[in-house]
């Protein structure tokens, strides 16, 4: 399989994967660890396919950003032991654009890992896109707005068809041209000599 079909093929599996972790989350109703074995699995695959369509090749910013679409969830442990952290009885008020915030300005602040902070945040937003369709709904303006706001999981599951085709489309466009017919060149080849 070449790189180009390797990629979408990864895609592709990534949005089965979230799927049938999904159907699975569905299928009844699950202990708190068996939840986060199935739901986290679908937050790093969510992430890698965003990231991947958006065209991110950075390995340190793919890998912090990872870490942070499932490190944001240490936020349910204060809950968990029974701590008032949520607005509006969903998920605790660090699920918001004010983690996304503060990752920001520290980054501003630290120089010396502006890179890992930045995208530390980016991984904030990628978990947000699927809690934003799943479960209670994410108090994204707190604590400007308590309310949790929700769509519909086929507006997430969209977000991801969409970006299985921007994967897709950009593989298909860096592939044009790469194999050259018998008788003409590429830019940059030498020239075919003619036999005879």
């Amino acid at each position: 399989m070449t790189g180009r079909a390797g990629t979408v093929a990864g895609a592709l599996g990534a949005l089965a994967a979230v799927v049938v972790l999904d159907l699975a989350l569905a299928a009844r109703s699950w202990s708190i660890p068996v939840e986060a074995v199935l739901d986290e699995p679908a937050h790093l695959v969510t992430a890698w396919l965003l990231l991947t369509a958006v065209g991110v090749r950075s390995r340190q910013v793919v890998v912090w950003a990872l870490a942070g679409a499932v490190l944001i969830d240490l936020d349910h442990l204060p809950l968990y032991a029974g701590f008032a952290v949520t607005a509006g009885g969903g998920r605790p008020v660090s699920h918001s654009v004010t983690a996304v915030l503060v990752l920001l300005v520290a980054a501003g602040v630290w120089r010396a890992q502006r890179t890992r902070l930045a995208a530390l945040a980016l991984g904030v937003v990628l978990h947000l896109v699927r809690d934003l369709g799943s479960g209670p709904g994410v108090p994204v303006l707190w604590p400007w707005l308590s309310d949790s706001l929700r769509v519909p999981y086929v507006v997430y599951l969209a977000v991801l068809v969409a970006a299985v085709a921007v994967v897709a489309v950009r593989a298909w466009r860096n592939g044009a041209g790469a194999t050259a017919s018998p008788g003409r060149t590429t830019p940059g080849s030498p020239p075919r000599r003619q036999a005879g």
